[in-house]
């Protein structure tokens, strides 16, 4: 049986390419899975009864982030070790990359004086982050702290090797660096420091230009023959010196033994500038690819992974930087950048995906590996993850590890429609039609008296009719399924096209009645009508019954017109209420917005005209005759018509002022109408009109003779006569 521990190795950039990352491939032993209770672990024996709840809720719920840390935080205030350890063990399974958390465990073991322990956490903690830049910094700076002997020395030498391999190409690496090299420099080995130096420069970091800064004053402050090897200083030397005479000095004809001593000092300040000009040169180039990549990690407002999404900016500038990279073409940078893109945005299927579609071209095993990690650790809910491996599983011929992914997926979501036909297509494809059968018969009786069981039904028959060639199994199938649900559309279509491939008359009859007898759609009715119509027209034998099925098919088509041509009465109807409705409303504001009168503010303009003192007498007494008529006015009033009975009543203004349209003529005939007063002329802006009497309401006839010409009678007429 595969290994069932997690993935805790991860990417390295430098040694991704050296050796194949080792991931077991699944086998069928591993769809028994194990159910074992973790409440009855040995290890619970002992801790505080509200240890067991928490632990119980984050068990429940294994991917619920919050329930892990109440489970944590409540370990820590009760400071027992015990529990501390089961707790943080656990939740660093599931989230192994919570960094912050390893940090917690690892000051835990050292409050409680365990060394040991602490070691074995930070070096668990580096292998779950290999680029995490922080974690292998506080694990050096623990190292540190115990290097007494020689034999922690070797193993100090052995993490700063192992960092630099797995972080040293981050952008964000420049702490590490800074700290490795001075522990070289304080060690007086200012070789291995020079050759630090020579690698960092050739890498975009953030602080590119300190690393510079501190190898100049390195190369500065000291003489080339501590920090170059003799091999470096000859080939110097004899360029040096070949530039100097233009002639080329054999290697071999250079002392090899004395050349620290035969050195003067000019020659030694030659190299030292010979030196800090071609890294000077190495720095510009390094500089340039810096700048390219500035307005990326610009975007990135989070290295590491945290519980909350990702903003959306966030997410947008990684897949350009993505892109970006693999523009350039650098495979070492590409497989860094998804590393780093991993770490924040762990729970995001489309990068691991992306990242596995990428690997698939340059190693198989490193793809399995990305899916492995992807599928068990952080995405463990994720079916649409777990489908594509499968599929990669499948492609590759490891048909036994591909049915274990898909079975172990199935356990932790039951019920998913899309991994169970995943199964069962896989099943076929291989062959295995009777485990395919299986599965869907099971899928049906699993969900008797939901919806899915139609489905799987229908599924379940074509595979008997098309693949196994056996109509009546199928048949069969479908019949059991409509017993349980006989108004479903879908069995009743799945079963006419089974009758149809059976060439039974009688069945097909009977079916297309038994559907027409249902409460299924009158649309789906008319389908299943039309296609029994269409096999009698080819394979009946009975003019009577293609007759029959006519005249109820006709009767069908009848019956959908008139209750289509219902709906759509209805809709006209309320369609034109909606319109009349508008247009009503719009008639009434147009009468008041012509009269020039808003309804509230009558009685203020009645009194405005009253109480104005620079008129003459003739005007004096218009306006008190306009004053005293609102009684009579009132009084003759139309009454509501049944258009408009039951609608809010809008007030009539109690005082009325001619106001004529804007810029339209004054017609000169209706100098009666004025009694003597002359119209206002035409200004740009709206002036203030002098009253005008109401309408008398005489027979029209009467007035028709002075309103003739040239404008009709009722012109700028506020009530109509008839």
């Amino acid at each position: 049986m595969a290994d069932r521990r997690s993935f805790l190795s991860g990417f390295s950039a430098g040694s991704l390419f050296q050796s194949s990352q080792d991931c077991d491939v699944l086998t069928t032993e591993d769809c028994s899975g194990s159910d074992e209770d973790d409440t009855k672990d040995p290890d619970m024996v002992g801790l505080p009864p509200a240890f067991r709840s928490y632990w119980k809720a984050a068990v429940t719920k294994p991917s619920d982030f919050n329930a892990w840390t109440k489970l944590v935080a409540y370990a820590e205030k009760e400071k027992h070790l015990a529990a501390c350890r089961k707790a943080y063990d656990s939740f660093l399974l599931h989230f192994p990359l919570s960094h912050i958390y390893w940090k917690k465990y690892a000051d835990i073991e050292q409050h409680f004086g365990s060394a040991e322990e602490v070691e074995k956490i930070f070096s668990r903690a580096v292998k779950s982050n290999p680029l995490n830049v922080a974690l292998w910094t506080s694990y050096i700076l623990f190292l540190l702290k115990k290097v007494n002997t020689k034999k922690s020395a070797e193993k100090l030498q052995g993490v700063f090797k192992e960092a630099v391999d797995a972080c040293g190409m981050e952008f964000h690496s420049d702490d590490f660096w800074s700290l490795y090299i001075e522990y070289e420099i304080k060690n007086n080995n200012f070789k291995e420091a020079m050759a630090l130096y020579d690698r960092v420069l050739n890498i975009p970091t953030q602080q590119y230009e300190t690393h510079f800064q501190r190898f100049n004053i390195l190369v500065s402050s000291r003489s080339p023959v501590e920090y170059l090897t003799t091999e470096e200083l000859i080939a110097i030397h004899s360029k040096i010196q070949a530039e100097n005479d233009n002639d080329q000095i054999a290697m071999e004809d250079l002392p090899s033994v004395d050349i620290e001593d035969s050195l003067s000092e000019t020659d030694l300040q030659k190299i030292r500038q010979h030196i800090l000009d071609t890294r000077k040169q190495m720095y510009l180039l390094n500089e340039i690819q810096v700048k390219k990549r500035s307005k990326f990690e610009e975007g990135i407002k989070r290295l590491y992974f945290f519980a909350s999404p990702v903003n959306v900016k966030q997410l947008r500038n990684w897949r350009k930087y993505l892109d970006f990279e693999m523009s350039e073409g650098q495979h070492e940078r590409i497989v860094m950048l998804y590393e780093r893109c991993l770490m924040p945005c762990a729970k995001y299927e489309e990068f691991w995906l992306s990242y596995a579609q990428y690997m698939k071209e340059h190693s198989v095993e490193a793809a399995r590996s990305v899916f492995e990690r992807a599928c068990r650790i952080h995405l463990p809910l994720k079916f649409t993850l777990h489908l594509q491996w499968a599929l990669f599983e499948e492609k590759l011929g490891q048909l036994d590890s591909a049915r274990a992914i898909m079975c172990n997926l199935e356990k932790v979501l039951p019920g998913v429609v899309m991994v169970r036909l995943r199964r069962v297509n896989f099943e076929r494809r291989n062959g295995n039609l009777q485990e395919a059968e299986r599965l869907l018969r099971e899928a049906v009786h699993n969900s008797s008296g939901t919806k899915k069981a139609a489905f799987y039904a229908v599924k379940l028959s074509r595979l008997l009719l098309k693949l196994e060639k056996d109509p009546e199994k199928a048949r069969d199938v479908l019949v059991d399924a409509l017993k349980k649900d006989p108004n479903s559309p879908y069995l009743h279509q799945c079963l006419l096209e089974v009758e149809i491939a059976r060439d039974d008359v009688d069945s097909v009859m009977h079916c297309v009645k038994s559907a027409l007898n249902s409460n299924i759609h009158d649309a789906i009715k008319g389908i299943l009508s039309q296609r029994r119509l269409e096999f009698l027209e080819d394979c009946g034998n009975n003019i009577n019954s293609l007759l029959n099925a006519y005249d109820e098919h006709q009767t069908l088509l009848k019956q959908e017109e008139f209750k289509r041509k219902a709906v759509h009465d209805k809709e006209e109807e309320e369609k034109n209420k909606k319109a009349k409705t508008q247009s009503d409303s719009a008639s009434v504001e147009d009468n008041i917005s012509t009269s020039g009168i808003v309804p509230h503010a009558a009685a203020s303009v009645a009194h405005q005209s009253v109480s104005t003192t620079n008129t003459t007498t003739t005007e004096s007494s218009t306006h008190q005759a306009i004053v005293n008529t609102p009684k009579s006015t009132n009084s003759n009033q139309p009454k509501p018509t049944p258009s408009t009975r039951g609608k809010v009543p809008v007030p009539r203004p109690t005082v009325r002022l001619y106001m004529p349209p804007h810029r339209a003529p004054v017609p000169p005939l209706m100098a009666p109408f004025f009694r003597g007063s002359v119209p206002p002329p035409r200004m740009s802006f709206q002036p203030p009109m002098p009253p005008v009497p109401p309408y008398s309401y005489r027979p029209w006839m009467q007035n028709y003779v002075e309103y003739r010409s040239p404008q009709p009678w009722h012109y700028n007429r506020f009530y109509t006569p008839f």
